[in-house]
């Protein structure tokens, strides 16, 4: 049927917009979910199925003397109870999803086998009628714990005490990236400036905690899995591994999941072991996690330390920066490096950086392991570059805004190549016109206006979000017997609003109204193969395999239907307003999409359909700025947010509500870690705050003003239509901006705030620390 983009020509040109690429649509899922129709794990409830819960270590690091589950297995209720004993071949570690050859693994095991390495790590599992039960059932298994010392300080305790008997020290890897002369270039700089800078550990707490339902089907040896995930097929995979199974024998489908954000997208232990109880009881098994075992099982992230350095000319020209950093990693391996490799990459975000050397150390700990969260490496990134700029314009008495128009890439050096290498993930940049970025949000920032009490100061930060436009995503197009459309994708929404996303690029694409289709994603039995969602990928992968994958369609409606029309398929042209197919000047002779579908159902011929992959091979980029206003009330060290303004460049954008949306939410988490989020551990290992009465996260009354400017939109060149990523802008710039701001309320220059979050008492004690009141 000939190539996607050949078969573009008629009236399929790049960039080409139609009636519903750019229009601001409602979610389609809204309805549903706001009327009670939606369906997460936590709402199955089948046949015969029983229900998990998991004994947790409450120890950071120790030893497991005896496992003693006899009153549990007492208990009315109580089918089974595990420990990593009676798993036999299946107790070793769980498959390495993720493998990168500069790590040493590893992996977690699916039940702690004979060392705990962290609060929360599963020690023994408890299946029972309920999901009462099952906890009552948990309560009564007796572990014998031999304490160990706890691994909690990365620098400190890289090297002893020794976490995994197959490794030499507590370091796992070592990522490098280098641009020219590396570190050697500081000593060309007039000016040196050097910050230690910290990043907290934070939880990521999607509104649905993580779950998941196994069910066997012995007589046709097959495993159907509905989780709350964000990769169907990585989740088929990984299982597969585990098992031993072909991938055939497993389907997995991901119902309504309540967020992601990143930590959503591997197998888990209790995933593992939700399957390997239904395979051996022969019925249904569940978990569904609580909050608190987000707290204490779920992928964590940030929690870096950076040592800094720029070097900068006296007209505040970038020279070098150099960046050694630790990224506390918690006890396992299971994200290998994208992670600390990203930040490594992601530095230099929208400036010009000759000489870059960055050396980040990897180092497990005792503590609930790192994995990817919304950002992914990316806000890391562009905090140290942020404060990095602060410090070098107050060294030379610059004001902060003219050091970063003197260095920020110009649209006549686009498209900018920073010089990382490719194995590392560098591609060069789409276009983009960052000073007027910069500019637009500026300008855009509301007139100050007293605020009684307070001192107020402003901030911003720049940054650049990659977004995943690796690997491949496809579609799959099929007429159905009412004469829709039904669109299947290996994405997999978990609220980002992907049913009339993808819509409107089909309906532009085929000249139809978006309510033809129906978008099914996130099953692995819908299409052939697929990724997932995540890394600010959807629509730039899977919109581009819709949009390449209609004249497709359309092409195979014309060579189905020509037999009917009784017409050579190059006299049949699309008719919209049908929607179906027609003769070429004889109007009368047509069929629509329904007629078409009945008779081939008639027939009993074969649906039109077809399966289509856009395989990307580089990033896109999109730039932004965010600029806020605070309020600081210098006795007490509230901060208070007072006005935020976003500009952003999101390339083509298919439905700017929804754009907004994700740019207004990934701002909103950033804001929350920039004030309050940071999860503490006592020397023990013991986290300290794994609730919300004392994990603080933002509320709808922290949060200021806030206006999106509406900026020229620079299509990107990385992908035929255009996209770029928006989910993971928003919580990349807040981090270091709010600090930015806080600084210049209390005095840049004399006041020096170098971790976030920026507490009351952090606030406090920078201002006593400068001599100030």
């Amino acid at each position: 049927m000939g190539d996607a983009r050949e078969l573009a020509g008629s009236g399929m040109a790049l960039h080409h917009r139609g009636q519903a690429i750019g229009q601001a649509m409602k979610r389609r899922e809204d309805p549903r979910l706001l009327t009670g129709g939606n369906r997460y794990v936590s709402d199955f409830f089948l046949p015969g199925m029983l229900e998990m819960a998991l004994v947790r270590s409450p120890l950071a690091h120790a030893r497991i003397r005896t496992v003693d589950a006899s009153a549990a297995r007492a208990l009315p209720g109580v089918v089974a109870v595990l420990a990593a004993e009676d798993l036999g071949a299946l107790a070793g570690p769980l498959p390495e999803g993720m493998a990168d050859p500069r790590m040493t693994a590893a992996m977690p095991p699916p039940l702690a086998n004979g060392v705990v390495r962290y609060v929360g790590e599963p020690v023994a599992v408890v299946l029972a009628e309920s999901r009462y039960v099952a906890e009552d059932g948990a309560d009564l298994v007796a572990v014998d714990f031999e304490p160990l010392d706890a691994v909690v300080d990365p620098a400190t305790q890289m090297d002893a005490p020794v976490l995994h008997a197959h490794m030499v020290s507590n370091l796992a890897a070592t990522v490098n990236v280098r641009v020219g002369a590396g570190r050697a270039a500081l000593a060309e700089a007039d000016v040196v400036v050097r910050r230690q800078l910290r990043l907290a550990r934070v939880v990521a707490h999607p509104m649905e905690p993580r779950g998941i339902v196994a069910e066997y089907d012995a007589a046709a040896q097959t495993l159907l899995v509905h989780a709350g995930t964000q990769g169907v097929f990585g989740l088929r995979r990984s299982l597969a591994a585990w098992l031993g199974w072909s991938e055939d024998r497993i389907r997995v489908v991901a119902p309504d999941v309540g967020g992601g954000f990143g930590v959503k997208n591997r197998l888990y232990p209790e995933d593992a072991l939700a399957v390997h109880l239904a395979l051996q009881t022969g019925r249904p098994v569940k978990w569904a996690g609580d909050r608190y075992e987000e707290f204490v099982s779920t992928n964590q992230e940030r929690d870096q330390v950076h040592e800094a350095a720029i070097g900068v000319t006296r007209e505040g020209r970038i020279v070098a920066v150099v960046d050694d950093f630790i990224q506390d990693n918690g006890a396992y391996t299971h994200s290998a490096l994208i992670v600390p490799n990203t930040t490594a990459v992601c530095i230099p975000g929208p400036y010009r950086v000759p000489h870059l050397d960055v050396v980040g150390r990897v180092v497990l700990t005792n503590k609930v392991p790192i994995g990817p969260y919304r950002g992914a490496g990316r806000p890391q990134a562009t905090f140290v570059m942020e404060r990095l700029l602060d410090a070098a314009a107050d060294a030379l008495g610059m004001d902060r805004v003219e050091i970063r128009r003197r260095n920020l890439i110009q649209p006549a050096e686009q498209p900018y190549n920073p010089g990382v290498a490719a194995r590392d993930r560098g591609s060069p940049y789409d276009p983009g016109d960052y000073p007027a970025c910069m500019e637009a949000a500026l300008a855009a920032l509301p007139k100050e206006s007293p605020e009684p009490g307070l001192r107020v100061g402003t901030g911003l930060a720049n940054y650049l979000e990659v977004s995943a436009g690796m690997g491949f995503e496809g579609a799959r197009y099929q007429l159905m017997p009412s004469g829709r459309v039904r669109i299947a994708s290996g994405a997999a929404s978990q609220g980002q609003g992907h049913e009339i996303t993808l819509a409107q690029i089909a309906a532009d694409r085929l000249g139809a109204s978006v309510d033809l289709f129906d978008i099914v994603e996130a099953d692995t039995a819908a299409i052939g193969r697929g990724i997932g969602t995540f890394g600010s990928r959807t629509t730039v992968m899977a919109g581009n395999a819709v949009a390449e994958a209609a004249p497709l369609f359309r092409r195979a409606v014309q060579e189905a239907a020509a037999d009917y029309l009784e017409a050579h398929v190059d006299d049949l042209e699309w008719d919209a307003a049908q929607p179906g197919v027609a003769v070429r000047g004889v109007p009368a002779r047509a069929l629509s999409l329904r007629a078409l579908a009945e008779r081939l159902e008639r027939d009993g011929r074969p649906p039109v359909v077809v399966e289509h992959y856009f395989e990307g091979s580089r990033g896109a980029h999109a730039m932004g700025t965010h600029v806020v206003r605070v309020g600081v009330h210098p006795e007490t060290g509230q901060v208070r947010l007072l006005d935020y303004v976003i500009a952003h460049d999101a390339g083509v954008v298919v439905n700017p509500l929804l754009v907004a949306g994700q740019i207004y939410g990934g701002t909103v988490q950033a804001l929350g870690q920039a004030l309050f989020e940071e999860l503490v551990f006592s020397p023990e290992g013991q986290p300290l705050n794994t609730s919300f009465l004392d994990y603080s996260i933002p509320a709808a009354t922290d949060f200021p003003r806030m206006a999106l400017v509406k900026e020229q939109q620079m299509p990107s060149v990385s992908n035929p239509e255009g996209f770029k990523g928006i989910a993971e802008g928003g919580v990349m710039p807040p981090m270091a901006a709010v600090l930015s701001a806080v600084e210049q309320a209390l005095g840049a220059g004399r006041v020096q705030l170098n971790a976030i979050p920026i507490t009351p008492e952090r606030v406090r004690a920078a201002l006593v620390g400068a001599g100030g009141s």
